[in-house]
């Protein structure tokens, strides 16, 4: 008779992946196909892909926890993107109306990328969902192991080379999100 864990696999097309009682990627391939799917199917609610979600983060970021503008090239470099790339993904943005162009202050040549309202709200709802999603990846969980969690998650991917191992000092406010 076999073990209960064996019972336990992740089929993709008929094809056996990997067994989850047995191994750490498993339970976290899982977790993390699960929150990027929620997330594709919330960026799709609001007519966004997921890069633009990211942009658009990127850009609310820089501009109200940095103060900087932020150019095309700045999404080249941080998202380590093709300017090709980034010109098209910010085409669409603004089309859909998330994002406007407006001249630099101190080089008409180049212009930087700004959140529009619609934009603004986008970026409020989706961080509205992240919360949400959290919150019900905890569930059952005291604040004490939430905590414990997060710790060690990122000790984990410090260990794989993905992050730094250690918290922020303050916690992040919801509008981080």
């Amino acid at each position: 008779m076999l073990p209960i864990f064996v019972a336990c696999y992740f089929f993709v097309k008929g094809a056996i992946l990997i067994n989850c009682e047995r191994y750490l990627g498993g339970y976290l391939r899982a977790i993390s196909n699960a929150m990027a799917q929620n997330m594709q199917q919330n960026s799709e609610q609001l007519g966004l892909t997921s890069t633009q979600g990211m942009f658009l983060h990127h850009l609310w970021y820089r501009r109200e926890k940095l103060g900087l503008p932020t150019y095309a090239k700045d999404l080249e470099e941080f998202f380590d993107i093709k300017h090709s790339t980034v010109s098209g993904v910010l085409q669409r943005m603004e089309m859909a109306g998330f994002v406007e162009f407006e001249a630099s202050q101190t080089d008409r040549r180049c212009k930087a990328v700004c959140l529009t309202k619609k934009g603004l709200a986008a970026i409020e709802q989706t961080g509205q969902h992240i919360r949400q999603t959290e919150a019900k990846l905890v569930d059952g969980m005291t604040e004490e192991e939430a905590a414990e969690f997060r710790r060690l998650l990122q000790i984990a991917a410090h260990n794989l080379g993905v992050c730094s191992p250690r918290f922020p000092k303050q916690q992040k406010e919801e509008s981080d999100l």
